[in-house]
């Protein structure tokens, strides 16, 4: 339950951000939505036979500078994420969009160190082994501040690492 309010946590860091960037027109990047149908709903409207129908992309998708965005946000309690928690579908997703000079990444979370880190999708793919460990994100990684009203700021990142060369 712990790690399940971590992730909560990011996520409704993440979803402050967005709302901050939308307000101020400064990007526009929404949550997915899980794809789930369902059979009905009974009397007290609680649904019947829901089932996930199709797996999802990613959970955020959007535009930043005229450019297609789309990134995953991953939590760890421990001092490394499994690769595992790294869906191959979501995966094969992030390099579509990577192969057409579309803006992928990871935001991650490492609860241990109570940090948030922005980490580029040609980064990740140079990881090997089944875990990414805590420090070579530090050495690969941005790291990003928690900012007043409750912010993690990342369009720096994608400025930099995008729009100047």
């Amino acid at each position: 339950m712990f790690s399940k309010n971590r992730g909560m946590l990011l996520e409704s860091i993440i979803n402050r951000t967005l709302h901050y960037y939308e307000n101020n027109n400064l990007a526009f990047i929404e949550k997915q939505i899980v794809p789930i149908k369902f059979k009905g709903v009974d009397n007290e409207s609680n649904l019947q036979s829901a089932h996930i129908y199709r797996k999802s992309t990613v959970d955020y998708i959007g535009c930043f500078r005229g450019k297609f965005v789309a990134f995953e946000a991953k939590t760890t309690e421990s001092n490394v994420i499994e690769k595992a928690n790294f869906k191959k579908h979501q995966i094969n997703y992030l390099q579509k969009i990577h192969n057409v000079n579309g803006v992928v990444f990871y935001l991650l979370f490492f609860g241990c160190a109570n940090e948030f880190y922005f980490l580029d999708f040609a980064d990740f793919l140079k990881f090997e082994g089944k875990a990414i460990h805590y420090n070579e994100i530090k050495k690969t990684g941005f790291k990003l501040d928690l900012l007043f009203p409750g912010i993690i700021d990342f369009l720096p990142i994608i400025e930099n690492k995008y729009f100047r060369n």
